[in-house]
């Protein structure tokens, strides 16, 4: 296996370090609010934001729902695939390899966040329910499992720095605002389990951005030798 030099660390971890010390803040913060979510009911002002949030028009419901399945963790996979072919068949090889990294591990993750923190579902008596659910409350799943696509693919399109792409991240930053209001709205969610969903899709998202470096560099000298050892 050829292992990256000194120097391609080196500059690997320049501008890195500011990521990796935002991961440990949101690391802490994701489990800091995991423990007081445990089994719990609203939390500070969940109550007053879902009173303030299901008060919006009748007609937002349409967007609510049509966001809601585009965040659903099983339609995040299936896109966040074909995202993963576009970005290798495109040359942005290093971000392929982070989102299915990413990918691979949401599901298990998210699973196993819900099983632990075994948050129930708002009361109905607290919130209007507005559609079904299947899975405790915590981290809500669409949030997280949105955030970790259409955030990564932000990342993406920002740094690309072209005008046409810098709208494209402020489109994907709109669905991301828009899920984390619709999952409050159809009564499915507490505000702090939205906030649970992106403070645990940035744990995954942040380590695989941070990383693009290194992974650019493994493929390039990869690419290298197999050029090298063709006849």
């Amino acid at each position: 296996m050829d292992w990256p030099t000194i120097a391609s660390v080196r500059t690997y971890r320049r501008p890195q370090v500011a990521l990796g010390v935002a991961w440990l803040l949101v690391l802490q913060a994701a489990v800091a609010l995991s423990i007081f979510a445990h089994e719990a009911g609203p939390l500070g002002p969940d109550e007053a934001i879902s009173d303030g949030v299901q008060g919006l028009p009748d007609w937002f419901e349409a967007g609510a729902v049509a966001v809601r399945a585009l965040t659903a963790t099983e339609v995040v996979l299936v896109l966040g695939g074909v995202a993963v072919l576009a970005l290798w068949f495109t040359g942005r090889r290093a971000e392929a390899l982070g989102l299915l990294a990413v990918l691979v591990l949401l599901p298990f993750v998210q699973a196993g966040i819900k099983d632990i923190v075994d948050r129930p579902r708002p009361d109905p008596t607290l919130a209007e329910q507005k559609t079904g659910f299947g899975s405790e409350s915590f981290p809500s799943g669409h949030v997280m499992s949105g955030t970790v696509l259409y955030g990564y693919l932000l990342l993406i399109a920002w740094e690309a720095r072209a005008h046409r792409w810098r709208i494209g991240a402020c489109v994907l930053g709109a669905v991301l605002a828009l899920n984390a209001v619709a999952n409050v709205y159809m009564g499915v969610h507490w505000s702090t389990d939205v906030a649970g969903g992106v403070l645990w899709a940035l744990v995954l998202v942040l380590p695989s951005w941070a990383a693009r470096p290194l992974i650019g560099g493994m493929l390039s000298r990869a690419g290298g030798q197999s050029l090298k050892s063709s006849p």
